[in-house]
């Protein structure tokens, strides 16, 4: 797991990938039952997948709009890019480090 954690930490130095971290104190996030993903193209509606015990894809815009809605909930709550690398670290270090 640490090796996880700072290979997801280097990746997030990445300029086109952000990673941010919700702290354990937020607790649960509202609005959010599961993993979802939003696509999007130009001339293109966007697409919504929900993860289920089978995965659906829906271009419904009142489903695609309730999913950006709680996105934006979470990511409110989400720590900066920085910030969320030194806390991946710092768990890393602290929980997953085996000693030498």
């Amino acid at each position: 797991m640490h090796d996880a954690l700072t290979h997801l930490a280097e990746l997030s130095r990445r300029p086109g990938l952000v990673v941010q971290v919700i702290p354990a104190s937020h607790g649960a996030s509202a609005g959010l039952g599961g993993a979802f993903d939003i696509a999007a193209a130009d001339g293109m509606p966007e697409t919504l997948r929900m993860e289920a015990i089978v995965d659906q894809t829906t271009e419904k815009r009142s489903l695609v709009r309730k999913a950006a809605v709680a996105f934006d909930r979470v990511r409110a709550d989400a720590l900066p890019r920085d910030a969320s690398r030194d806390l991946i670290l710092k768990v890393a270090d602290e929980q997953w480090k085996q000693s030498a």
